[in-house]
């Protein structure tokens, strides 16, 4: 078997059952690789270590700790094998991308995202640590040992795992510099706040992108205004991970469970500071089931750039969405392959932290995918939204001249749907007086350029924000209408980017019943 380089292995079946497919990791004692069980057509996370790098009773420790444990988010160890070289354990895949992965290419989560796998994180550790009649600490809790499969946190890499009574004759210690905890660098004694250190340095990356910091012991004096990102995260999640990443092990919070109970305490006050913004349809229940259908006027009218980063926006919220396309483009499948993505059981890719659904053929069946949000694209079949059973639409138009008729003739078509948001990309407010009866009417959202779908800009996060404060509707209802550009009762400002269902710049409320049940432009 050549293990130079990384990629796909080719031809080489282990123990005549396992097909290798490729590497998925590299670490410290050896290699994981992803295989195919032949006979059950099953894959197979499979860790290969030297024996000259370690010895058989250790490699098993961590198969029987493994075996200890039954949840869903901790791998099934199905077997142990080992030849004249090699020890190997057979895993369960799991299917996702390793915080490392995610935060690489998004950057940092934000605050909501944070929290929120923060507490899966938790329970987690919570698992681990009330194992009885033996606590199982893990000892090398970091973003690369910590996968995100459809929303659900799961714990990978047992092989510094150790319980608690044997933690104090360790003879050699081992941990992720940012991650482990000072007294791992030291001999003092290790329990479960060692593990509660982690957690914090595990926050704090998913919220900054960046370790606490190098050399233990360094963050006693950490304070919230060395870190720029910190600027705008409130103040009760900076404390929280404070207390995680104190020096002093005694300061620490006690227990993951007590951890998770104040990480529960921050993500209501977020939630509660979202009611207050007017978060629309999520506005009193964050894990609203809705459905959303994005369609084109056009080709090109960017539905699938609109939906994109609709279903990016809701995740930064701390929403869990769900891109699906519904159309014939072949786009996401194409764009699967680019990001060499591969599908889970139930068709989902995940493509830069979002969840991407391909249109597959008739004949493929698949598994529905669990997530209580669902973005579907359309494509430029717009008739489809006379037809799917959505709660909310968004009709995508263009402004320009040579895109008016194919606007009209949609926007005519779709005058009856109710749940209709619609949105003029790229759009050119020069020419909003030449859209007949358009000028100052209260009846859509425009979105200028935004390059990256993934990573909205500031003006497409603010037309996101207001196509859910319009979906939200008075008093909660999914009372929903066209969206507006439009001035304030007032006269003072003009919201250039998004329109009804929230207050304006100045407090007020736009239009006709506090702006919600607009009617169509006329003209269209």
């Amino acid at each position: 078997m050549d293990l130079r380089g990384g990629g796909t292995v080719a031809d080489t079946t282990l123990f005549g059952k396992y097909q290798l497919c490729r590497v998925l990791g590299r670490g410290r004692s050896g290699t994981v690789y992803l295989a195919k069980h032949k006979d059950l057509e099953e894959y197979r996370a499979i860790k290969q270590v030297p024996k000259t790098c370690v010895a058989y009773s250790q490699f098993r420790k961590e198969a029987l700790i493994l075996k200890s444990i039954r949840h869903p988010g901790i791998p099934i160890v199905y077997d142990l094998e080992e030849d004249e070289s090699y020890s190997y354990l057979i895993e369960e895949y799991l299917e996702g991308d390793s915080l490392y992965t995610l935060i690489s290419d998004m950057g940092h989560f934000s605050r909501a995202m944070t929290v929120r796998y923060g507490i899966q994180i938790c329970h987690l550790v919570h698992i681990l640590h009330s194992a009885r009649p033996n606590p199982i600490l893990y000892l090398d809790l970091q973003p690369k040992n910590l996968l995100l499969c459809h929303d659900v946190v799961k714990l990978i890499d047992f092989d510094h795992a150790v319980h608690l009574r044997d933690a104090e004759h360790l003879t050699l210690r081992y941990g992720t510099v940012g991650c482990a905890a000072p007294e791992q660098y030291t001999e003092d004694a290790l329990d479960e706040r060692t593990d509660i250190y982690a957690i914090g340095a595990v926050l704090f990356y998913m919220l900054t992108g960046c370790y606490p910091g190098e050399n233990p012991g360094a963050f006693s004096g950490w304070k919230a205004s060395e870190i720029n990102i910190m600027d705008s995260v409130d103040r009760n999640l900076m404390r929280v991970i404070r207390r995680c990443l104190k020096t002093d092990k005694n300061k620490r919070y006690t227990s993951a469970e007590q951890l998770c109970r104040a990480l529960e305490e921050t993500e209501a006050f977020i939630q509660r500071k979202n009611r207050r913004k007017r978060r629309g349809i999520f506005s009193e229940n964050p894990t609203s089931s809705l459905t959303i259908a994005v369609a084109g006027s056009r080709p090109g009218a960017g539905a699938t750039h609109i939906a994109v980063g609709l279903t990016a926006y809701l995740r930064t919220c701390g929403i869990s969405a769900l891109y699906e396309e519904k159309n014939e483009s072949g786009a996401a499948g194409k764009l699967a392959d680019w990001a060499q993505a591969m599908p889970d059981k139930t068709g989902v890719c995940m493509i830069r932290g979002i969840p991407v659904r391909p249109k597959y053929g008739d004949c493929v069946l698949l598994r529905e995918p669990d997530y209580p949000v669902r973005v579907w694209d359309l494509g430029n079949d717009w008739q489809k939204l006379l037809q799917e059973s959505a709660e909310a639409f968004v009709l995508v138009c263009g402004a320009k001249p040579w895109e008016r008729d194919a606007s009209g003739e949609a926007l005519s078509a779709l005058a009856g749907v109710s749940g209709l948001a619609l949105v003029f990309n790229h759009f050119c407010g020069r020419l909003v007086a030449k859209l007949p009866g358009t000028a100052g009417a209260e009846g859509y959202f425009r979105i200028g350029e935004d390059p990256d779908p993934f990573e909205p800009g500031k003006e497409a996060k603010q037309v996101y924000e207001g196509l859910l404060r319009l979906w939200g509707g008075r008093k909660g209802r999914r009372s929903l209408a066209y969206a507006g550009d439009y001035r304030s009762r007032k006269g003072r400002g003009r919201n250039p980017y998004c329109g009804v269902g929230g207050q304006l710049s100045d407090g007020s409320a736009p239009g006709k019943n506090g702006g919600f049940g607009v009617e169509r432009p006329p003209g269209f």
